[in-house]
Formats: C-alpha cells, sequence, structure tokens
C-alpha cells in the first residue's frame, strides 16, 4: 500500500508537533533547574542529557555536536520521499 502525500503530510505534521512539544518540556525543565537556584545540576544537565535530547530532536540548536539522525532529519525524510515508498 502506497502512502498518499495526504497522508504523509498529516505524518509530518504529527512529527512535527511532538517535536515542539519535546522541544518545551525540555525548556521547562531546564528553567525549573534555573528558576529553583539549582546550578549546578543545571550545568551537569546541559552538558549531558538536555545536549542528547535536543540535538537528537532538532538540527536548529547552539550544540557543537549532532545526532547522527535526528527527529528532524526523519521528517525532512518522508517529506521528501517518493509516492511509492512506505
Amino acid at each position: 500500500m502506497n502512502t498518499t502525500t495526504r497522508d504523509r503530510q498529516e505524518i509530518v505534521d504529527e512529527l512535527g508537533e511532538i517535536q515542539t512539544q519535546i522541544l518545551e518540556l525540555v525548556d521547562q525543565a531546564r528553567a525549573l533547574l534555573r528558576n529553583n537556584k539549582y546550578q549546578g545540576a543545571l550545568m551537569r544537565a546541559e552538558a549531558y542529557w538536555i545536549a542528547h535530547v535536543t540535538t537528537a530532536i532538532s538540527n536548529n540548536h547552539g550544540y557543537v555536536g549532532k545526532s547522527m539522525v535526528s527527529l528532524q532529519d526523519t521528517i525532512d525524510e518522508i517529506k521528501d520521499a517518493e509516492d511509492d515508498e512506505n
């Protein structure tokens, strides 16, 4: 069964919404640590899990490295897929 352009666009849109939600939750976690004066924990989180989550989700970030395949890469792949691909 071929995925239609409309079906593909719905998938791209939903993945984009998920991407936005994850990035917003990371920002919430960052703000929670910052606003409650957990600077040491925030520094460690920024250096490890916040960086990992952010680079795995988006290609638009301020980190030096990147994920081998991010959620944004997956969204772009589906968006650009041929009509006969699943």
